[in-house]
């Protein structure tokens, strides 16, 4: 043998010994084989800015714009800072909550607002909500904790409100109302 050849003779030698002392394929594996349906239900999309929008055969639709957010494939939930959600009926117009955090339950359908926020509806309604919940099938929003409203000549405190937006009824409890009549909508002067 050539005394150029000795070197690569050298690591063939060294790669063989190595395969004998490896362990079978049988023997290395000790734990279950990873599961790559359990991978993928972990499986989150970071995403900044968000723009993302909902649209219903109605005409309705709803859209959230983040700051930030996180989108969990497995659990189907989009959690966002510095949020905006809308929620339209037809073509435009609807209603507005803005919020430091939101968390989109896309499969139950609804949007948690643990922070509170700011509540904005056509015809100059607006309020400041507690911790809030929107069930975005019936349109109805939910603050179990305290609110003030206020509208063309109107405001109310109070707590535990319930807000079905389609109809634009509003129940709450305990309310204690403020009425500027000369703000009123068609008054005169």
């Amino acid at each position: 043998m050539s005394l150029r050849l000795l070197p690569w003779a050298a690591f063939a030698a060294f790669v063989a010994a190595l395969s004998f002392l490896a362990p079978a394929p049988e023997e290395a594996a000790t734990g279950p084989a990873p599961d790559r349906n359990a991978a993928a239900l972990e499986l989150t999309v970071r995403l900044a800015p968000v723009d993302m929008r909902e649209f219903h055969d109605d005409g309705g639709w709803n859209r959230l714009e983040a700051k930030e957010a996180v989108y969990s494939y497995g659990l189907g939930t989009l959690t966002g800072t510095g949020v905006a959600v809308s929620l339209g009926e037809g073509k435009s117009g609807g209603s507005f909550i803005r919020a430091a955090r939101a968390f989109w339950d896309l499969s139950g359908k609804s949007i948690e607002f643990p922070e509170g926020g700011r509540a904005e509806r056509e015809g100059g309604w607006r309020g400041e909500l507690a911790p809030a919940r929107i069930d975005l099938d019936t349109r109805i929003l939910r603050v179990p904790g305290a609110v003030t409203l206020s509208g063309p000549g109107l405001s109310v405190v109070g707590g535990n409100l319930e807000w079905s937006w389609p109809d634009g009824k509003i129940r709450m409890e305990s309310p204690v109302s403020r009425i500027a009549p000369a703000s009123l909508p068609g008054r005169r002067g």
